[in-house]
């Protein structure tokens, strides 16, 4: 394994970044001074972004990545591993939710979803986060020392799911909430594979954000948010993995 300076500039991939918590995120890690990727489905979406980033004297990169599509992550991995042979930072934030109908939390339960939207949800959801980390795994470990968080929800607790006296009560969007339950496994069993290798593997809880998933209704802005992901993302060598936190705090499973 390659050794590093530590004075070498980090470069980070953020999935799902022109829009809220993805955006947000990339904001603020090329503030931290990340070389900051953005992958996006329509870079048109991030030309202003980038250039803002840039004249605040951080480095942005947009690259088209749909997490659907395996030749878009190819082509992002090959391109990173071209101009820097590693990769320090994953964000996997990517993310859809179909179960929301008339602004109903009970849209689209385990009785009425549907097979399409189901699908759907997953291939997004985890499939893409499956593939895009697979991809990036090699980069991961090049690094030396890497993170990668991902962005899950509360949803995904099936610990709160079971207890009708908790807060998911009467919140039962099933293929969102089984996405993300399968994608916090996800966290588990890949932060086994990073533990001796130094890649650090977490699951994030931001909140209920004010975003185009979130609505307008959440009680969080996107700064409050993003701050979860952030603190994982930028954790220390040796210092925590296999979690599923929410502002510092531990989710139940």
């Amino acid at each position: 394994m390659p050794e590093f300076s530590k004075t070498r500039q980090k470069v980070a991939l953020i999935t799902g970044a022109s829009r809220g918590l993805g955006r947000a995120s990339a904001a603020r890690l090329a503030q931290a001074g990340y070389v900051v990727w953005l992958g996006v489905r329509n870079e048109a979406e991030v030309v202003d972004f980038v250039a803002e980033i840039e004249a605040s004297g951080g480095q942005a990169r947009s690259i088209t990545l749909d997490v659907t599509v395996p030749e878009t992550i190819e082509r992002c991995a090959s391109l990173i591993e071209s101009e820097h042979g590693f990769l320090d930072l994953l964000v996997n934030n990517a993310g859809i939710m179909l179960d929301m109908l008339d602004r109903s939390w009970q849209g689209n339960t385990a009785t009425t979803i549907d097979p399409t939207s189901l699908r759907r949800t997953f291939e997004v959801n985890l499939f893409g986060v499956v593939a895009v980390t697979q991809a990036m795994w090699p980069l991961l470990v090049k690094a030396s020392h890497a993170n990668v968080v991902n962005v899950s929800s509360h949803l995904g607790s099936n610990t709160l799911h079971a207890d009708p006296e908790s807060r998911l009560a009467g919140r039962k969007p099933f293929a969102y909430a089984a996405s993300k339950a399968a994608l916090n496994t996800f966290t588990t069993h890949l932060a086994d594979a990073g533990r001796s290798i130094g890649i650090q593997v977490n699951s994030a809880h931001p909140g209920w954000v004010r975003t185009a998933l979130g609505t307008e209704d959440a009680t969080m802005s996107t700064e409050e948010g993003v701050e979860t992901i952030l603190d994982l993302a930028l954790l220390p060598p040796n210092s925590r993995t296999g979690c599923f936190e929410h502002c510092g705090c531990a989710l139940p499973w």
